[in-house]
């Protein structure tokens, strides 16, 4: 299946290592880890499964700092 689009992120030192060592164990490339971990979070997503901890919408302003 040909990638018809491309995502970067940024990773810390040690998250770096810790994928490269994966990788190199199961002998896959960091691409396909990146991508098996992104189709799990999307199935875990859809299935209600996944909180994020993330605010997704912006606060209005007449709530921002209550609470």
């Amino acid at each position: 299946m040909a990638a018809n689009y491309r995502v970067t992120v940024n990773l810390e030192e040690a998250e770096y290592r810790e994928l490269t060592a994966i990788s190199q164990k199961h002998r896959v490339s960091l691409a396909w880890l990146g991508r098996k971990a992104m189709v799990e979070f999307l199935e875990r997503f859809e299935q209600d499964e996944l909180q994020l901890p993330l605010i997704l919408a912006p606060e209005r302003p007449e709530t921002a700092g209550q609470g």
